[in-house]
C-alpha cells in the first residue's frame, strides 16, 4: 500500500468524534417535536453518515412522520450553535495520522458531507486546517455521498491516477461513494452494526492507528 500519493479523509466519525454530538442534538428534536424516541444505536444504524436531506426523507418514509427539511435544518443548526461544536473531540490518533501523512509528503484532502462552516469550526479549534490541501464539502457538490460526485471532484483536484489515491471512511455511505469513484477505500469503525455493512471496503480497520500500519 506504499504506492499512494494522496489520502482523502472523511470527517465525521473518521477524524472527529461527532456522531454522539449529532445524536444528542437530533434526539430531543425528534422526541419533543415528533414524538419519536431513538437510541444511539438507532442513530448509528439509520442516520450516521447521511445528509440531513436524506435523513428527513427516511424519517418520513420509514417512521411515517411529517418532517419538513427546512424546519429540521433550522432546528438542528440552532441546537448545534447552543451546544458548541468546538467541544467535539478528535478521534483517537487523528492528529498523529495527519502528521504522518504530511511528513511522508502525501497530499491530504478532506471529503465530507458536512458544510464548510462545520469544518472550519471543528478542525479550526483543533488547529488541523493547514494539514489539508483542499476541502470538498456539502456545498461543493450537487449530489453528496453515497453518490461518487464528491470523490470524483477530489480526484479532479488531485490530477493524479485514481490508483494512487487512498480514501479513509467510517460508514457504508462514504465507502460506497469512494468505490463508485474507482478509489481504494479503507474503512475504520468499531461499531459492529456498521462493520457488517462495510464488506465492500478494500480493507477494514478498527482504528486510525491500524490505518497507519496499513499505509506505512
Amino acid at each position: 500500500m506504499n504506492n499512494f500519493k494522496a489520502v482523502l479523509f472523511d470527517l465525521d466519525g473518521t477524524l472527529i468524534d461527532s456522531e454522539y454530538f449529532y445524536y444528542s442534538n437530533w434526539a430531543p428534536i425528534l422526541s419533543e417535536d415528533y414524538g419519536l424516541s431513538i437510541t444511539f444505536d438507532d442513530w448509528i444504524s439509520n442516520f450516521a453518515g447521511h445528509t440531513l436531506a436524506r435523513n428527513v426523507v427516511m424519517l418520513n418514509e420509514q417512521y411515517k412522520l411529517k418532517v419538513d427539511e427546512e424546519d429540521m435544518w433550522f432546528a438542528t443548526r440552532s441546537r448545534y450553535a447552543k451546544a458548541d461544536m468546538r467541544t467535539i473531540r478528535l478521534m483517537p490518533h487523528a492528529q498523529e495520522i495527519l502528521e504522518l501523512v504530511k511528513s511522508k509528503g502525501l497530499t491530504t484532502g478532506l471529503v465530507t458531507s458536512s458544510y464548510k462552516t462545520t469544518v472550519d469550526t471543528v478542525l479550526g479549534e483543533h488547529k488541523l486546517l493547514d494539514y489539508f490541501s483542499f476541502f470538498v464539502t456539502r456545498e461543493s457538490v450537487e449530489q453528496p455521498k453515497p453518490n461518487p460526485e464528491p470523490y470524483l471532484l477530489a480526484t479532479q483536484k488531485l490530477a493524479i491516477p485514481s490508483e494512487e489515491i487512498l480514501v479513509v471512511e467510517d460508514t457504508s455511505t462514504g465507502c460506497t461513494a469512494a468505490k463508485a469513484a474507482g478509489l481504494y477505500c479503507v474503512a475504520v469503525s468499531k461499531q459492529e452494526v456498521e462493520r457488517e455493512r462495510l464488506s465492500h471496503a478494500d480493507k477494514l480497520a478498527s482504528s486510525l492507528k491500524e490505518v497507519e500500519s496499513l499505509l506505512f
